[in-house]
């Protein structure tokens, strides 16, 4: 069953052919429309996302040497692995896949594997990363990826190999995905691979070093070039359909789209740009929340007779896309008030915190009026002292009296 959700009438979602689609609003960390977004897919190609982004925070040398190894290299059809009922390690690669051809015994730079991993989604770069990464295990590489990924949010996604080919226990959500994205494009190192267009490997034997982007959304010649785009990754298997995960900005606002499971090669770049463009043409709305010094909330201070009212002293509004402002909500706090009280006194506090618990804005609350004590609060604010002055009197008045009843006893 195909169905739709958006969380807000706003965005007018475009006809698409992918059966999976996802629109994730990167400032604000919010769905703002989904289509299966939840559903447990294979992610093909689109996995080395997370690849990169693990690979990243290993923190090595970019120009540092990895040295290939042939059984980094092994592959087995598809059928075969069928057949066997994927009893097989999950990083085996596949004779039809895609791959750069990195000989065995060869040296090449992680940089340049980095970008043979995006740019053109090489299998065998993949297996090579992950193995030297992983301190010479392709599965110790994926024990510390998975829990990277969900340190950031992706709590619906295992991953088994580094490069997405299929396998029963390799699965993700678009939601994820677009998480993942999200998180990368903030990460300078990051942005800069998936933003690059061209790239010419140095290193290690290869029969072609040029590298062209995957990503038609970011060339000029490919006819489908989208001016907002800043990056993405491809994905294709015959179980995932063909994939994309890409990320566009204006200077209003960065998105990120996964587009999952579509017919076509040239209907994932269609559909990301048509989602972007639905995304980009949203409305932007006021919502007041509270008016300058309308007396909205009330408190009673310790040992008032009554309350005191609060009001902000500027207006609490927010003007922005209808898709975040109408999921705001106000979150109030008061502070601990005792008499008496100034008028402009600060009482408390007024957080707007959007969908996902970000404080998006936050305004003080005031006393409108001054408040005196009562005689319970002056009694208790002032018994310490009221007492001291007593006990000192008394304590003067059993000197003074002191002399004249030693006079009288002699």
């Amino acid at each position: 069953m195909i169905y739709f959700s958006t969380l807000n009438s706003q965005i007018i979602a475009p006809k698409i052919r992918s059966q999976v689609a996802v629109i994730y609003d990167c400032d604000n960390e919010i769905i703002l429309f989904s289509k299966r977004g939840d559903q447990k897919i294979h992610p093909a190609s689109t996995t080395k996302i997370a690849t990169l982004l693990y690979a990243l925070q290993c923190k090595r040398n970019p120009k540092e040497l990895v040295l290939v190894l042939p059984e980094l290299l092994k592959s087995m059809p598809k059928e075969q692995k069928i057949n066997l009922n994927y009893a097989v390690p999950p990083y085996l690669l596949e004779p039809d896949a895609s791959t750069i051809g990195l000989a065995h015994s060869s040296y090449y730079a992680v940089e340049d594997l980095y970008y043979a991993l995006m740019l053109v989604s090489a299998n065998d770069a993949a297996n090579v990363l992950a193995y030297h990464l992983g301190e010479q295990s392709i599965e110790q590489f994926m024990i510390g990826l998975n829990q990277f990924i969900n340190s950031i949010g992706c709590k619906e996604t295992t991953y088994v190999n580094p490069s997405g080919l299929e396998y029963p226990a390799h699965r993700t959500t678009a939601v994820d995905l677009a998480k993942m994205l999200t998180y990368g494009i903030k990460e300078p190192d990051f942005l800069k691979i998936v933003s690059t267009i061209f790239y010419k490997i140095e290193s290690g034997e290869l029969l072609d070093r040029e590298l062209n982007n995957s990503n038609r959304l970011l060339r000029t010649e490919s006819g489908l070039q989208y001016k907002y785009c800043i990056g993405g990754k491809t994905g294709y298997t015959e179980h995932a359909g063909y994939c994309f995960v890409g990320a566009a900005k204006n200077s209003e606002r960065t998105l990120v789209v996964a587009v999952m499971q579509s017919p076509t090669a040239q209907d994932r770049f269609i559909d990301a740009t048509n989602l972007f463009n639905a995304a980009f043409s949203e409305k932007r709305i006021l919502r007041v929340f509270y008016n300058a010094h309308d007396p909205c909330f009330s408190l009673l201070p310790k040992h008032a007779n009554h309350p005191v009212f609060l009001s902000t002293i500027e207006d609490c509004k927010i003007e922005s896309f209808a898709s975040l402002v109408e999921n705001l909500e106000p979150k109030v706090q008061f502070f601990e008030a005792t008499l008496p009280i100034k008028k402009g006194q600060i009482l408390g506090r007024v957080d707007i915190v959007s969908a996902n618990g970000k404080v998006v804005d936050s305004k003080s609350l005031v006393a409108v009026a001054d408040m005196s004590h009562t005689w319970l609060s002056f009694w208790v604010e002032e018994r310490g002292r009221l007492g001291l002055l007593v006990l000192t009197a008394f304590t003067l008045k059993m000197l003074f009296r002191s002399p004249k009843l030693k006079e009288k006893r002699g």
